[in-house]
């Protein structure tokens, strides 16, 4: 009769874990979903100043075959910078850059990302095939008369500055690099960004977000490590920008990925910002260093 009763407990034990699993597992697998293949949002102009600018509309065609639509705006000084927007969002986050770097000589490119916006694609990789995309737009660029092959930067914010540190370290003619709110790597941040991000605590969930993640993208997380490629960067330079106050993404990744960084580097801390709004924070602090460094780095 004992025995029976211990057996009946451990049966309802066992029950209730695995009935308990199930929505965790669920959720967990929607939240990954969300990280790989997220909702799609249309690029809606924010300000009329944007739209006075005219910029073109352009579509060009990356490796792996995905079309990747965008604006051009054209150079004056022979100088262009590519703008890359976040995760889940589209080139309408990039349009203030793109508005002040245009105003002061240089060409702009800025486009939605493969499977963001406007652009094809199914699958977000969060960095790593999105340097395609970089590096069909470096090509867009360095075809134009107008531009300098050599004068071509990049700036990109949170996922698109970890792809525009990915970039920079595989194709050698990218001139300069600005990483804003950047993650050093995804394993580095899972726990944090189940949290801040995805708004779940971190047991059970990191490790089944991590899971399903993979499993959906077929992408190892490991393989998303902007600290472990910046160093490649160099001999060009690069700028790591980011919010002291930022959730999503700790001010310690930018530490970080300064100290593995080789010369020449800069580090801009923005105190009272946390993971974006930079241009409305910090205003023309934010905007004259920007300037300042692809001024000397595609000017000088």
């Amino acid at each position: 009769m004992y025995r029976k009763v211990i057996n009946l407990t451990l049966f309802a034990i066992i029950s209730f874990v695995v009935i308990s699993f199930i929505p965790i597992n669920w959720i967990a697998r929607k939240k990954a979903l969300a990280l790989v293949k997220p909702s799609r949002t249309f690029p809606v102009d924010r300000n009329l100043s944007y739209l006075e600018l005219n910029p073109e509309k352009i579509e060009i065609r990356t490796t792996d075959g995905i079309n990747i639509i965008g604006d051009f705006l054209p150079s004056s000084n022979h100088a262009a910078v590519i703008l890359l927007h976040g995760h889940a969002s589209n080139r309408s986050q990039m349009e203030p850059e793109a508005e002040f770097l245009y105003e002061h000589g240089f060409g702009v490119l800025l486009y939605d990302a493969r499977n963001s916006g406007e652009s094809e694609g199914d699958l977000t990789t969060l960095g790593l095939n999105e340097t395609l995309d970089v590096e069909a737009a470096y090509n867009y660029l360095a075809s134009y008369t107008n531009i300098d092959k050599n004068r071509i930067g990049v700036l990109g914010h949170s996922m698109g500055g970890a792809t525009s540190i990915l970039a920079g370290a595989q194709i050698q003619e990218i001139a300069a690099v600005v990483a804003e709110s950047s993650y050093t790597s995804l394993s580095d941040n899972i726990i944090n960004g189940v949290e801040n991000y995805l708004g779940l605590p971190a047991f059970p969930f990191a490790p089944l977000v991590l899971f399903w993640g993979q499993r959906e993208s077929g992408l190892f997380i490991d393989q998303v490590n902007p600290i472990g490629e910046i160093h490649h960067i160099s001999p060009s330079p690069v700028l790591i920008i980011h919010g002291k106050l930022d959730q999503v993404v700790p001010v310690e990744n930018a530490y970080r990925l300064y100290e593995a960084a080789e010369y020449p580097k800069q580090i801009y801390i923005i105190e009272n910002a946390g993971h974006g709004g930079f241009d409305l924070i910090d205003g023309w602090s934010y905007q004259e260093m920007i300037l300042n460094f692809f001024r000397t780095n595609l000017l000088d």
